[in-house]
């Protein structure tokens, strides 16, 4: 026997559900709502106390667990592994018509709208729906990740698993809530033909830190090129000014290794030789953007030492105005890094050796063996690097933090460095 709270419940759902347009008209009706569940308006009241508590409980009501959240979304992948003689697209379209159907044929599709809908205004009820699609979204996770695993691939930046668990789930139940209005414009494979396609075009098999973008890369650089083929007095009135302010955006959305010439010179919106002739190679565009700044930099050094700052204070300070120089300039202080790593041409050192980071330091540090603050055992270039190597890979690990938490952290390396007793 279902209890007598369910079955009111239910019948508000009904009729909801049935003759929707009629109870937006007059709205909920206590005593259809009674006569369909069976009892009496006296065991409504006695139930629910009022109406308002009662919609209450149906806006809640509407966002119980879905027959497709049961936990089968794996198995269903494990077996379509198996059954596709590892084809993945033969495996996605298979768990995808599952999954399509699963959606359309669950009445808490329609249910979960219904909440969007009426009850956006109820913290309880989106509480509880966001709690539903996290749990979507955990299970696309759960069951997708040893996918990926096995296929040897990643997805392209900025995608992650996550991401495409919310697009995956989105997706399916808009196609679902389409069918129902216009069912002849869905066909049963077209979920599972998108997501064929969405999938090859977010999946990287060579796992080279690839870019949702670079899929459209081939025509978007056809395109452009056309288009300035037509224009090719339409330059940026500062084309070196684009090119690097293209280059900080690549660099913070691909990374360094993953953004060519090409890349920046499409944003930038000059041709490639132009690009190639402001700038050679990848690593003179970060010169480029560093040179004014790590000038001011070197200016603050001098001034530190024309003033005769006391070597330990000044060390402390020059950490700290390194700390705020890579903040500053995350994408090509990271870029730096990356290029004084790897080295891959000759050009590349040559660019990169006058934004001498750990430079920065030496003067303090060589102020301070000399005047016995430090021991005269260190060298002071292998030291600064050493310190100032240290502080960049907290300042791009740590983005959160400021430059004084940062240069206090690295600080704390120098107190090993007294070459005489403190008498502080």
């Amino acid at each position: 026997m279902v209890p007598v709270r369910e079955r009111l419940l239910d019948a508000g759902v009904e009729l909801l559900f049935e003759d929707g347009a009629k109870v937006l008209g007059r709205g909920l009706n206590v005593a259809e709502i009674a006569a369909r569940a069976e009892v009496s308006e006296k065991t409504f009241f006695a139930t629910f106390g009022d109406k308002g508590r009662y919609v209450e409980a149906l806006l809640l009501r509407f966002t119980r667990t879905p027959q497709r959240a049961s936990g089968e979304l794996g198995e269903v992948v494990e077996q379509a592994l198996a059954d596709s003689q590892g084809d993945p697209r033969r495996m996605l379209r298979t768990v995808c018509d599952w999954d399509y159907r699963q959606v359309r044929s669950d009445p808490t599709t329609l249910m979960q709208l219904a909440v969007l809908v009426l009850g956006r205004g109820h913290p309880g009820a989106l509480k509880r729906l966001r709690q539903l699609y996290a749990g979507y979204d955990e299970a696309g996770v759960r069951a997708y990740r040893p996918v990926l695993a096995r296929w040897s691939t990643s997805l392209r930046a900025p995608f992650t698993l996550e991401h495409l668990a919310v697009a995956l789930t989105a997706l399916v139940e808009g196609l679902a809530l389409r069918h129902l209005a216009d069912p002849d414009a869905v066909p049963d494979t077209l979920f599972g033909d998108t997501v064929v396609a969405l999938v090859g075009a977010l999946l990287d098999p060579e796992q080279g830190h690839g870019h949702v973008d670079d899929v459209i890369a081939p025509l978007a650089d056809e395109v452009v090129r056309a288009h300035r083929a037509d224009h090719l007095d339409n330059l940026p009135e500062h084309p070196r000014n684009a090119v690097i302010a293209a280059a900080r955006h690549e660099f913070a959305h691909r990374g360094y290794y993953a953004t060519s010439p090409a890349h920046i010179a499409s944003r930038a919106a000059v041709p490639l030789p132009v690009l190639t002739q402001l700038f050679p190679v990848k690593a003179s565009i970060v010169a480029g953007a560093l040179r004014g700044p790590y000038a001011d930099l070197r200016s603050l050094v001098d001034d530190d030492l024309a003033l005769g700052v006391a070597p330990t204070t000044m060390l402390r300070r020059h950490l700290e105005q390194l700390a705020a120089f890579a903040l500053n300039h995350r994408e090509f202080a990271e870029a730096l890094l990356m290029a004084a790593v790897h080295r891959p041409a000759q050009l590349d050192t040559e660019a990169v050796r006058e934004i001498d980071l750990p430079a920065v330091l030496i003067p303090a540090l060589r102020a301070g063996i000399a005047a016995g603050d430090f021991r005269a055992d260190l060298d002071a270039r292998d030291l600064a690097e050493t310190l100032a190597h240290t502080l960049l890979l907290r300042c791009l690990t740590h983005p959160d933090a400021t430059a004084a938490e940062h240069a206090a952290t690295v600080g704390t390396l120098v107190d090993g460095l007294p070459g005489r007793p403190r008498t502080d």
